[in-house]
């Protein structure tokens, strides 16, 4: 896990760990949807986060390259779920393909008996 999971909260950590290859390569299509949506969650909660706070620090440190690095835990921690997000986003993909492949062989067996 990235260094700044550590600053996260314990159903944060299990959220990310949720997303580890082996633990996804173990559920089914609808559970890495909602693993999806749940990580997508969590990642527009802290990009939301470092944006208005960032936007805050700018007006007290008087420029945005001030604000910048008083706000990188944020940032950190937005891109800790973008990159479990796209780790899911692959995984997903994979599956429904590979469930699209088989309901397509299912057709042709049915339409060719």
């Amino acid at each position: 896990m990235h260094a700044l999971a550590n600053s996260l909260g314990k159903a944060e950590k299990d959220l990310l760990r949720e997303a580890e290859p082996k633990r996804m390569a173990e559920l089914s299509e609808d559970e890495l949807i909602d693993l999806h949506k749940r990580i997508r969650r969590a990642r527009n909660k802290y990009a939301g986060i470092y944006r208005r706070q960032g936007s805050a620090k700018v007006r007290k440190k008087g420029g945005r390259g001030l604000a910048k690095e008083k706000n990188s835990r944020n940032a950190g921690r937005s891109e800790v779920f973008e990159d479990a997000l796209a780790r899911v986003s692959a995984q997903l993909a994979e599956v429904a393909a590979a469930s699209a492949e088989q309901l397509k062989a299912e057709r042709l067996a049915a339409a060719n008996p």
